[in-house]
């Protein structure tokens, strides 16, 4: 893995950084999910103060030559398979200019690195792109084949990725 992508635990103080990404990120997903701005012209992200006071939650931002690349919001729980706790990807998000560079697939690896365990990723069935993404990454990751479960939650189909991390 090349050193080009630096992944930091994202403190409190990022978190103004973080709410204008994930505006970014919301306008991007909103291909693939019915979702409206507010009145204030923003889409908002109620859940983000939570990346600071539940220990469960964890905040990650990229940066490529000390410059913003995207970010990560990772989460601890029960999985949706029945298994006991997993990593969850909540949120990730690569700023268009470095897409289609290898820099997703590296800030993946690093957060899966950071987090050792089980592992699942959630990606909505119509999101192609994602998809394609997710599958490619976990099998570079992982050296071996890729678990994915077709599942549907409050009517919403989803891909399911499974997979352990062993740390660094």
């Amino acid at each position: 893995m090349s050193s080009r992508v630096e992944v930091v635990e994202a403190g409190p103080e990022y978190q103004r950084s973080l709410e204008n990404l994930l505006e970014l990120y919301i306008h991007d997903f909103s291909e693939f999910v019915p979702v409206n701005v507010g009145e204030n012209g923003r889409f908002g992200y109620p859940d983000l103060p939570l990346y600071w006071s539940e220990p469960r939650r964890r905040p990650y931002l990229a940066r490529i030559e000390g410059k913003l690349a995207g970010f990560a919001l990772v989460t601890w729980g029960p999985g949706l398979r029945g298994n006991s706790e997993v990593w969850d990807m909540a949120e990730f998000f690569v700023l268009r200019r470095y897409r289609h560079r290898g820099v997703g697939i590296e800030l993946a690896e690093r957060i899966w690195h950071l987090c050792p365990g089980e592992w699942q990723i959630r990606v909505r069935s119509n999101n192609l792109p994602a998809r394609s993404f997710w599958y490619s990454a976990i099998a570079k990751f992982s050296n071996g084949p890729v678990s994915t479960q077709d599942v549907e939650i409050e009517e919403v189909a989803w891909s399911l990725f499974s997979f352990e991390s062993f740390g660094e």
